[in-house]
């Protein structure tokens, strides 16, 4: 199954300069209980943000046209290819805004974090269509002086 998971503000807004807007202890909890034991695909520059690669006990999948290898990831260039593994197995997509818009619309689950809250952003999550999924889950969450929801869309 084809995942999507993120932390966005109530504007949308993932990061600024290659980096998270937001950091909260309990929304990194969440993105790990989520996707240990998965296959994680992101882009080049979600690769280079990291602090700690390969992300462990996850396989780590880098979309990217350029050709070298990246050590501790596969490298792959074709939706085709991640789209025909979430038919074997739960694949995450973990970013950036690139990839996440190549895959919304294969996407059969959102796995959101929403921050309340507008801060300075340069990278947006892609505006998607509310009609086409359903919350099948929803949980509050406060930290780091942060208030937010854990919400999980399922396509209809």
């Amino acid at each position: 199954m084809l995942k999507l998971i993120a932390c966005v503000t109530s504007d949308g807004g993932l990061g600024k300069d290659n980096k998270l807007l937001v950091k909260m202890d309990e929304d990194m909890e969440h993105f790990k209980r989520k996707t240990i034991g998965h296959t994680v695909v992101m882009g080049r520059k979600t690769w280079e943000s990291l602090s700690r690669k390969p992300l462990p006990n996850r396989r780590n999948i880098v979309m990217t046209n350029q050709p070298e290898s990246i050590p501790g990831a596969e490298t792959v260039n074709s939706i085709e290819d991640i789209i025909g593994l979430s038919k074997k197995e739960d694949v995450f997509i973990i970013g950036g805004a690139e990839i996440y818009s190549l895959f919304l619309e294969h996407a059969q689950v959102l796995e959101m974090t929403e921050v309340d809250g507008v801060f300075p952003a340069d990278t947006f999550f892609p505006e998607f269509d509310n009609s086409k999924f359903k919350v099948t889950h929803c949980t509050d969450v406060e930290g780091s002086n942060l208030y937010g929801v854990f919400k999980t869309y399922e396509k209809i």
